[in-house]
């Protein structure tokens, strides 16, 4: 599945893909999300909350991070 172009993605979550690609220097995986708005807009919730929980416990909150780039295929 090809990702969509930075100018095709949904306007409240272009700045996740600028974000994305400030970080780790590509932004395909975020784009390829955006695909589906309503999905990828629940997955950042969840990823949101997941990490918030993460940081009361430091070490669970570094696990957190890895994790997810690790599931997005970043260079993090």
């Amino acid at each position: 599945m090809e990702p969509l172009g930075i100018h095709e993605v949904d306007d409240e979550i272009r700045h996740l893909c600028e974000d994305a690609e400030h970080q780790t220097g590509t932004s395909a995986s975020t784009r390829t999300y955006a695909r589906n708005p309503a999905v990828f807009k629940a997955l950042t919730a969840f990823r949101g909350r997941w990490c918030a929980k993460a940081r009361s416990i430091p070490s669970s909150a570094s696990w957190c991070r890895i994790k997810i780039a690790g599931l997005n295929a970043c260079r993090y």
